[in-house]
């Protein structure tokens, strides 16, 4: 008997097992997400927005109402229509990923080396008493920092960021290990962390000494820029490679979807992990720059959407191999209202009618688990999709091709998405034979936009 039957295509990604084993989830969701409404959004591409100089990578902040972006230890100062400059004096040196912290009346940058200030003019040293250290942060008046290479922070006087004195000093010691993070969060917390342990402080109402340790935890933090505040938690990649989220006395891992492929990161260097929110969506960007991924370039990049709690990859694309490679972004940060990328020396704008990274390619692409019980034979795939994204002259195409018994993937059949003010939301693809297991899968490359919404099969049963 011939009958519809629905692709499941709203499930979440499921990257913790064998592919062959998954039925009822995606095996595959790149430069895209699942909605509320589960379907599948491309992700929004990157536009030009301000040129640096040099091609390192750029961390982003925001300070009186302007993008501040630094490269290759250089300070810049971009206004909200791109244009930037450069008010260094003082490089912000370490050789470290750049951490901010905003203040009464200055900015403060770390990145393991003299802590840099920029109050409005130029970048200064903060103080010659102050600690070198990877990374500061302000709270309640006092200007925190660890000591590099030690389970010991230390602090400014109150009110006074540029005095510090030696007896002002704590130790984290939970664990005899080194400190390797510090974050201030909404509520105004002190996390400390180590490789072996977690500790939060918090102020004093008086008395001399100004911050105490309220608890502690043994989880630990491998990946220390990994860590970062959303969902009233903190978030990190913790000492057992698992993508955590930290709320009091409580730890609970967040990435047992994709946790197989976060065990088969080779490289853990450089990774970090910030909070964007796009078309209505709360991500959490992880990145893994270094580690190589299942195309063997290097980049592995998740957005980790923590209202729903379901992940997706993102990628670049190498012109050359023709194969995904690390998308390009290092940071994010938002200000104006508006989502802000740093690139290579570049900052981006996360535009959501922008479709390619900056030029490059942005291939959206997904694929399903490996569909069906019984024999049956697939008589039509039908799509219900949003079309008329092309432009008035040209129309996009999507592809979509089968993997039938898991024999591998056959050729692409292509169609096209429509011009402009095509109003029809329903594709039809045809046969794709018979068999006991099929798996699906489609592409875009074109630069539009996609609102995949369902996907069904036409299916007759056999050997009945």
């Amino acid at each position: 008997m011939q009958k519809w039957e629905n692709i499941p295509i709203g499930k979440r990604l499921y990257d913790n097992t064998d592919e062959t084993s998954i039925t009822r989830a995606l095996a595959a969701s790149e430069n895209s997400f699942i909605t509320q409404a589960k379907g599948h959004t491309r992700f929004p591409g990157l536009a030009e927005f301000a040129t640096l100089s040099g091609v390192a990578p750029t961390y982003l902040f925001g300070w009186q109402d302007d993008l501040i972006a630094v490269s290759d230890g250089r300070c810049y100062v971009t206004d909200k229509n791109g244009n930037s400059k450069d008010v260094t004096s003082v490089p912000i040196s370490g050789g470290n990923r750049v951490v901010f912290s905003d203040t009464e009346g200055a900015i403060l940058m770390a990145a393991g080396g003299p802590i840099i200030k920029y109050a409005g003019v130029k970048t200064e040293g903060l103080s010659d008493d102050a600690p070198d250290s990877t990374h500061v942060g302000y709270v309640d008046s006092y200007v925190v920092a660890l000591e590099n290479n030690s389970g010991r922070f230390l602090h400014s006087n109150a009110g006074v960021p540029d005095k510090w004195d030696a007896l002002d000093i704590f130790s984290a010691n939970a664990q005899p290990d080194n400190l390797n993070s510090l974050i201030v969060t909404d509520y105004r917390e002190l996390i400390l962390t180590g490789r072996s342990s977690i500790e939060q402080f918090e102020r004093l109402a008086n008395g001399d000494t100004p911050f105490y340790r309220r608890f502690a935890l043994g989880e630990g933090v491998y990946a220390p820029y990994t860590m970062t505040f959303a969902d009233n938690a903190v978030w990190a990649i913790n000492k057992d490679w698992e993508f955590t989220r930290i709320s009091g006395q409580t730890s609970t891992p967040g990435s047992n979807d994709i946790g197989y492929r976060l065990e088969k990161v080779n490289d853990w260097s450089g990774a970090w992990a910030d909070k964007v929110h796009v078309k209505g969506h709360k991500f959490i960007i992880l990145q893994i720059p270094n580690a190589e991924n299942i195309y063997e370039t290097k980049g592995l990049t998740y957005i980790f959407d923590y209202s729903q709690r379901i992940w997706s990859t993102l990628y670049g694309w190498d012109e050359v191999l023709g194969l995904p490679d690390r998308w390009p972004g290092w940071s994010c940060f938002r200000i104006w209202g508006r989502n802000f990328v740093g690139g290579n020396g570049r900052v981006y704008e996360l535009k959501d009618d922008v479709y390619d990274n900056a030029g490059q390619t942005q291939r959206m692409m997904g694929r399903t688990g490996h569909i069906s019980d019984y024999e049956v034979r697939v008589d039509n795939l039908r799509m219900k999709i949003k079309r008329g994204v092309g432009t008035p002259s040209k129309e996009s195409f999507i592809s979509i091709r089968c993997n039938r018994d898991n024999q591998g993937f056959g050729r692409w059949v292509r169609k096209g998405l429509g011009k402009h003010g095509k109003r029809n939301m329903t594709l039809e693809f045809g046969g794709f034979g018979s068999g006991h297991s099929f798996q699906f899968e489609w592409m875009v490359t074109d630069p539009c936009q996609v609102e995949l919404h369902k996907l069904d099969a036409q299916m007759t049963r056999l050997g009945q």
